[in-house]
């Protein structure tokens, strides 16, 4: 199927004509789907928390003040992705509410950029030393002290420690061309 402008499929939306339901549908509801599956929803919640989104959205498109930042697709399945989320939260007894006023406060573009900044990174962490791998993602992402990775990683001193983390770093920005 040719993908449709978002601004077309926007106007269509405002206009309330109904193939747009059926282009956004079809242009976007996979990924909202894959996601929820992902992360112990089924289908049925899939299309719930889709309506919900598209609701949302037309909700924003009423509004003059409405500039689309993103591409709709992001926004929509950042909208869906929230809802998930807090759906989620009160299922496990937390009570977070997200409201139509706060989906407006999120900058859509940064948690696009951030997931694309993310699947860069694990993929120059994918090329590089299984030890290396090991040790960097003891220190970034589980923010382990250098004293304990020494002793875990059996070296004689913090310098070891130090040197060990410069060489994987350099592994990383070799990997990434220096934009690490």
């Amino acid at each position: 199927m040719p993908e449709i402008a978002d601004n077309i499929l926007l106007d269509k939306l405002r206009m309330e004509e109904n193939d747009a339901y059926n282009l956004l549908y079809k242009a976007h509801f996979p990924s909202t789907a894959n996601y929820i599956k992902k992360n112990s929803g089924n289908d049925q919640d899939a299309e719930d928390i889709f309506q919900e989104s598209i609701l949302v959205l037309l909700d924003k498109l009423r509004r003059p003040d409405f500039i689309l930042t993103s591409s709709l697709k992001t926004y929509l399945f950042s909208i869906s992705k929230n809802l998930w989320l807090k759906k989620i939260r009160s299922k496990k007894g937390f009570i977070i509410g997200i409201t139509v006023d706060e989906i407006e406060t999120i900058n859509f573009d940064s948690e696009a950029n951030q997931n694309c900044k993310e699947e860069k990174l694990a993929t120059w962490l994918d090329k590089i030393t299984a030890n290396c791998q090991r040790i960097l993602k003891a220190i970034f992402f589980l923010n382990e002290p250098m004293d304990r990775l020494m002793l875990k990683m059996g070296w004689k001193n913090k310098h070891t420690a130090s040197n060990q983390k410069y060489k994987c770093i350099e592994q990383i920005r070799k990997e990434s061309g220096n934009k690490f």
